[in-house]
């Protein structure tokens, strides 16, 4: 390659596209650039940096090869295009005012989890952030929930409330402090302030003095209200048995599992059991929630966390106020749970926060930094050597994924539970952050400022939109109001199945054998699916399997009331004196069994449904394990939990399969007769009736595979959470030399539909 030179200089316009802004990356190009004697300029330019870089041929070598071999640990570089200029005869380095146009490749950086150096000056009395709370730097502090816009400068952030001190402008200014350029900078002085108040409101302390009360609120066993970067959470002491019970009954979630911040991660592993990799996770500036086992041997009582469950959601301080809080408390870890009440958006205000919250909360720790987009915890499934996401939220939002291919600019609003929406364009795709339940007015109200938000921060202008096929959700009705001609609705399911596909990196030909369980989902005959074997592509399906269609009495009753399942799928098959007999706790007694008998004879307010969900709930109310759904999920945890106490798992229940529909009430009734005999214990009859669910929806994917000659088969749907059931049906899967797929980066549950509505609504528009 010839290169323009002059007096020996050359000159090169370096544009690298990443995760490079607020990272510290401009400040690391400085840094090399004055190492390797580089003149030149580099700024941002919406989702890129640019760099023009003068020098020697050797000297700009070196410097290309520390920019891609030495670049800030948070950053990521997607790629890096390098062509010749002119040479222009500059002086220095320095680094340019960003420009603020804004592309479709506009990335901004999620919020980052304190580092070890800041962890280190926030513990060093001789450090001038000596126990400052709200410590940050180049490396690590909040990001995108305090971006207001497009390029990622104090300017554009809810920092610009505060003015820098002295000290701080010169660390901001000093190329070799290590806040040079850092947005957040900021101390004691002249940064963000804690307050402590009660829980009307009233200030009882600041600064330090608030830290110091609210641990001691902590130890009493309050409940308080903490303010983080990102929302609000409830916390308590997590061992102190009498707080927690506490918090369930003020906040009305008396069986949910509550995710806990250990203290570190020698404290974690006492709590539950860490693998390498797992710890690598934990303590990674995403800082996400791991879902691990528990530690048997722990001395700490875990059962009030998470009731019934065999695991529990950890976390390892991500903030200085976390730091600070353990610092003064006797508490080894605490209740951190998002601060909302149930299906509606997390609270991010102060005064709606002292409103809403002020029942549940005996105190609050506030600050005075503006929460400019709400963000939650991310939840991550830990499997035997695998992860899973449950909720990809903060530490990973808005950090986009990789597409396997290129697609024009399209939304997916997603579907109505645990919804997230995204935008797309190119080759990637930008997930919102958790968003909930949206046949909430305040959520589906919030869905529309996420989608305003991310339609600015992404600068993606759709031609495409995806949404449900159900007419009447709240997503699809924002979708048809806004996207007009541009909507195409999307079948449930096959969302699921072309999420997994991309999250695969499946190439835009590919077809697949999608064995998509969930809960619930609009099918395409408009009946309730929930159990599906697909013949997938990226733009059509072919149903070639289900699960048996079950009545459901009541609808969405059966939802939380799964005895309701036990008596629709039992009927005609058991005797009714003695299905009649079982030991029902429905709520309003044997008047409901009635009503609920009425309802099957004579057709009233009956749903038939395929749903993956319900049949597993059905199993827990049977055996006993969970007869009542106060949490999303809870029956079908529980039965998980209660099978992996099985020391004998022997029994296999017989499967049984008519013209591709997999009969799930016959195989309750075999559970039924299993039961009756009194000769197995609960938990080896819930290993063999998962054993066999798993089985049998295994056995219609492998002959659909066969007589679709397509020999690659996916999993996806809230299902695949369970690992007794995931695990098995892969095994089978490659037992029958078939390629086995599964979800990585995208959630397996609802909040994974959204890419896949993205996705087959751009390519159906490009057809």
């Amino acid at each position: 390659m010839e290169y323009k030179k002059t007096m020996s200089k050359m000159s090169r316009l370096i544009i690298v596209e990443g995760i490079v802004q607020g990272v510290g990356f401009r400040p690391f190009v400085y840094r090399i650039a004055k190492k390797h004697n580089i003149k030149g300029s580099v700024k941002n330019t919406g989702g890129r940096v640019e760099i023009i870089a003068e020098g020697s041929c050797g000297n700009i070598e070196s410097f290309l090869h520390d920019l891609e071999l030495k670049k800030p640990a948070v950053s990521q570089i997607y790629s890096m295009e390098s062509k010749n200029i002119d040479v222009n005869g500059y002086k220095d380095f320095t680094i340019i005012k960003s420009s603020t146009g804004k592309t479709p490749d506009s990335i901004l950086v999620p919020d980052i989890g304190i580092c070890n150096k800041c962890t280190q000056e926030l513990a060093d009395p001789e450090n001038r952030r000596y126990e400052y709370p709200l410590i940050s730097c180049t490396e690590c502090g909040p990001r995108y929930t305090l971006t207001r816009t497009l390029p990622y400068d104090r300017q554009n952030t809810s920092m610009f409330d505060f003015k820098p001190c002295a000290v701080c402008d010169d660390e901001y200014t000093s190329p070799a402090d290590r806040r040079f350029h850092a947005q957040t900078v900021c101390c004691q002085e002249c940064g963000p302030e804690l307050t402590f108040t009660d829980n009307t409101g009233n200030i009882l302390s600041k600064g330090k003095e608030a830290i110091n009360e609210c641990a001691k609120a902590i130890n009493e066993g309050m409940i308080l209200a903490i303010k983080g970067y990102g929302g609000f959470h409830l916390s308590c002491d997590a061992f102190q048995t009498e707080a927690v019970k506490l918090l369930r009954s003020r906040i009305g979630r008396p069986q949910q599992p509550f995710a806990i911040m250990a203290k570190d991660i020698e404290t974690a592993r006492q709590i539950v059991h860490i693998s390498n990799e797992e710890e690598k996770l934990l303590l990674s500036s995403k800082r996400p929630v791991l879902i691990l086992d528990k530690n048997e041997a722990s001395d700490y009582d875990l059962e009030e966390i998470a009731p019934q469950l065999h695991n529990i959601g950890v976390m390892i301080p991500y903030s200085g106020i976390h730091h600070m809080l353990f610092k003064n408390t006797s508490s080894d870890a605490y209740v951190m749970t998002s601060a909302n009440i149930p299906g509606l958006p997390m609270v991010i205000d102060d005064d709606i926060a002292i409103r809403e919250l002020g029942h549940i909360a005996d105190n609050y720790l506030l600050h005075n930094l503006k929460i400019e987009n709400r963000i939650d915890d991310s939840v991550i499934r830990t499997f035997k050597d695998e992860h899973v996401f449950i909720r990809r939220s903060r530490g990973y939002v808005p950090e986009p994924i990789k597409l396997p291919f290129e697609i024009i600019p399209s939304v997916g609003v997603g579907a109505e539970l645990s919804n997230t929406l995204i935008f797309a364009s190119g080759n990637k795709a930008y997930i919102s952050p958790h968003i909930g339940n949206t046949n909430h007015f305040e959520t589906a109200m919030y869905h529309a400022e996420v989608f305003n938000r991310f339609s600015k921060l992404t600068s993606i202008e759709p031609e495409s939109w995806g949404c449900d096929m159900h007419p009447y959700f709240n997503t699809t009705k924002f979708a048809m109001e806004t996207g007009g001609d541009t909507v195409i609705p999307v079948q449930h399911h096959h969302a699921h199945i072309v999420s997994l596909m991309a999250d695969a990196k499946l190439d835009r030909d590919s077809e697949i054998i999608g064995i998509a369980l969930d809960g619930v989902g609009y099918g395409s005959d408009g009946t309730v699916w929930g159990g599906e074997i697909l013949h997938a592509s990226y733009t059509k399906h072919s149903r070639q399997g289900h699960l048996r269609a079950h009545a459901m009495p009541g609808g969405d009753l059966c939802s939380y009331y799964p005895e309701r399942m036990v008596i629709s799928m039992l009927r005609g098959l058991v005797d009714d004196c003695e299905l009649f007999a079982l030991p029902f706790e429905l709520k309003h007694g044997k008047m409901e069994v009635k009503m609920v008998r009425e309802q099957l004879e004579k057709n009233i307010n009956v749903v038939m449904s395929s749903s993956s969900g319900r049949v597993l709930d059905a199993a827990s109310a049977l055996l006993g394990i969970c007869k009542y759904r106060s949490y999303q999920g809870e029956p079908a945890m529980k039965l998980e939990s209660s099978a992996r106490k099985a020391t004998e798992r022997s029994l296999e229940l017989p499967v049984t399969i008519k013209d591709n529909v997999f009969d799930t009430g016959m195989l309750l009734f075999e559970l039924y007769n299993k039961l009756s005999e009194n000769e197995y214990s609960i938990p080896e009859l819930a290993w063999a009736y998962e054993d066999a669910f798993a089985r049998g929806v295994s056995e219609m994917a492998v002959r659909a595979a066969k007589r679709t000659g397509i020999d690659i088969v996916g999993l996806t749907g809230g299902v695949a959470y369970n690992e007794h059931i995931s695990y098995l049906i892969r095994d089978i899967i490659k037992e029958n030399d078939l390629k086995f797929i599964s979800h990585s980066e995208i959630p397996c549950g609802d909040a994974g539909v959204s890419l896949g509505q993205a996705i087959v609504a751009s390519l159906k528009k490009e057809e």
